[in-house]
C-alpha cells in the first residue's frame, strides 16, 4: 500500500509557497502608470516574473523529489 502521509497534497505550507510563487509571477502588484525600467534588456516586471516561474520549476522539482512516494504499489 503507498505511503499517503508523504504525498505533497497533505503539507499546507506547500500550498501557501505556490500561491506566493504565482502571485509573485504576475505584476499585478507594479504600478501601472509609471515607466518600465530596464533590467537585462528586458522590463523589470518581465523579468521579475521570469524568476518566480522559474522559482516554481525549482520548488516543483524539490517537492517531488523530497515528498512524492513513488514506489510501485504492486
Amino acid at each position: 500500500m503507498r505511503n499517503v502521509r508523504r504525498e505533497p497534497f497533505r503539507y499546507g505550507w506547500i500550498w501557501l509557497v505556490y500561491v506566493l510563487l504565482y502571485a509573485a509571477s504576475v505584476p499585478w502588484y507594479l504600478p501601472a502608470d509609471t515607466r518600465p525600467a530596464i533590467w537585462l534588456g528586458l522590463p523589470y516586471w518581465a523579468l521579475i516574473s521570469l524568476l518566480a516561474t522559474a522559482g516554481i520549476a525549482i520548488f516543483t522539482v524539490l517537492v517531488i523529489r523530497s515528498f512524492w512516494d513513488d514506489t510501485d504499489p504492486m
